[in-house]
């Protein structure tokens, strides 16, 4: 009896036939419970005899009186361009053409030979490289791919059959099949388990593959709670974007390390759908909420109240001013406003200025409300006034600080600026004296006195 998978009487089932007791077992299994079938099967092209195997697969669906489809790809050749293994590479190649062909034809699933040995490997598998409870469940009867498609499941309802049971059932129904020799090389770790580690478990536990097959089973409930969990932590905690997903910093510290993880986990899945598996040790380092790589390119940086999961830093969201060159800034001595645009939706404008009337002085202007706005003594910055960014080495005397001056770099840190936004700071200066460092602190040389006669304000606005 197969596996409740979900599947709808009416609908097209995609089998996945290799040619191999599993596959022809689920092939008629499918059949015989009155399922509408296409047989699809991918040629690897990895072994003499491929073409021969996709010949008797074609052979048996005609038999059957079943629609068939086939295609094929150089396996070793997509492995070495995309730096993956010859395991990876296949499984990728041959889920793309079965996803691709089941969207072509409306099919309702699409579903592989899996069996309660394949689930005992997994497990193990798993287990020795050090997986966490993703992991350690298995292969679950019915699991969406975003990477191939979010829209049609892949189905495994031979997991509770053992491989001595596809084979028997297969003879049972007259059925031949195939027997690859490749699946006897223990130079592939799968290979390694199946045929010398487990037979020596079994030396200890004769049921060693059903029992890891119930253990799946159990986790695979154990996980869902879990993923309930998670999935309320996620709607508290993230803001995916574009490129970046964004923590709220103070909701994470809040929640125990496990769930951390498990967050960090959907997110690496959701920045790359492509990664097999993210390893537990990493992923243990980024829960910690320091600023670490986690896997697969992907990296954390902490801003502020955020903390943000990422691969490329162009992806994050510009929080701040930023500016890319020189330029020279109200060169006029009267009138007018000037307008520079400075990107990402930031200008920076510029004009003459009178306080309002009943100012008691001039020198109360050098206090806006606003810390984007700043006010000098225009006859002191006329016609040499320049923005241009942030160099190392900056220094300057901040308002307030009667002769002395401070470091820019220290600036940026007391403030909390993030790094990556400190390179290109726009910054102010009359001549090479810094007047403003836009947005974060005036200085005291250029400030509105009372003797002032002209003030020339200054706003940084962001309208993105």
């Amino acid at each position: 009896m197969i596996l409740d998978c979900g599947l709808k009487e009416a609908g097209t089932v995609l089998a996945a036939v290799s040619g191999g007791a599993d596959s022809l077992a689920l092939l008629h299994a499918l059949r015989g419970a009155g399922y509408p079938l296409l047989v699809a099967h991918f040629n690897h092209r990895l072994r003499p005899e491929a073409d021969s195997d996709a010949a008797f697969v074609r052979r048996v669906a005609e038999g059957l009186g079943l629609p068939f489809v086939t295609d094929s790809a150089d396996v070793a050749a997509y492995a070495a361009e995309g730096g993956l293994s010859i395991e990876e590479a296949a499984r990728e190649l041959r889920y793309q053409f079965l996803f691709r062909e089941a969207r072509r034809v409306g099919a309702q699933a699409v579903a592989t030979g899996h069996t309660a040995d394949d689930q005992a490997e997994t497990v193990l598998m798993h287990f020795l490289r050090g997986a966490g409870l993703s992991g350690l469940k298995g292969m679950p009867p019915r699991v969406f791919l975003p990477v191939f498609d979010a829209e049609i499941p892949l189905v495994r309802p031979l997991l509770g059959w053992t491989r001595a049971q596809t084979e028997a059932f297969c003879r049972e129904n007259g059925q031949d099949f195939l027997t690859d020799l490749s699946n006897a090389d223990t130079a592939y770790f799968r290979n390694k388990l199946r045929h010398e580690l487990l037979p020596l478990l079994e030396t200890y536990n004769p049921q060693i593959r059903q029992s890891l097959e119930k253990t799946a089973r159990a986790l695979q409930g154990d996980h869902e709670l879990l993923s309930e969990a998670v999935e309320a932590a996620w709607l508290k905690t993230a803001t995916p974007g574009a490129g970046f997903v964004a923590f709220d910093l103070p909701g994470l510290q809040a929640l125990s390390v496990p769930l951390r993880r498990n967050l960090f986990r959907r997110a690496a899945f959701a920045l790359k759908p492509g990664l097999r598996d993210v390893d537990f040790e990493a992923l243990e380092r980024v829960a910690s909420l320091r600023p670490l790589d986690l896997a697969g390119g992907l990296r954390t940086v902490v801003e502020g109240g955020r903390l943000y999961l990422f691969e490329d830093e162009k992806h994050l969201p510009g929080e701040w001013p930023q500016v890319s060159g020189q330029y020279s800034v109200f060169s006029e001595v009267t009138g007018g406003v000037e307008i520079i645009e400075l990107g990402d939706g930031w200008t920076l404008t510029c004009e003459h200025w009178q306080p309002a009337t009943g100012h008691s002085s001039l020198a109360t202007a050098n206090w806006p409300d606003d810390p984007f706005t700043a006010t000098l003594d225009a006859d002191l910055t006329a016609g040499r006034l320049r923005l241009r960014p942030f160099r190392a080495g900056d220094r300057f005397e901040p308002l307030g600080m009667l002769g002395q001056t401070v470091k820019l770099s220290d600036l940026f840190t007391n403030l909390k600026i993030p790094r990556r936004f400190r390179e290109n700071w726009p910054v102010l200066c009359v001549d090479d004296e810094i007047a403003w460092v836009a947005g974060l602190r005036m200085s005291e040389r250029f400030k509105v006195t009372p003797q002032t006669r002209r003030v020339l304000r200054l706003r940084l606005a962001c309208n993105a």
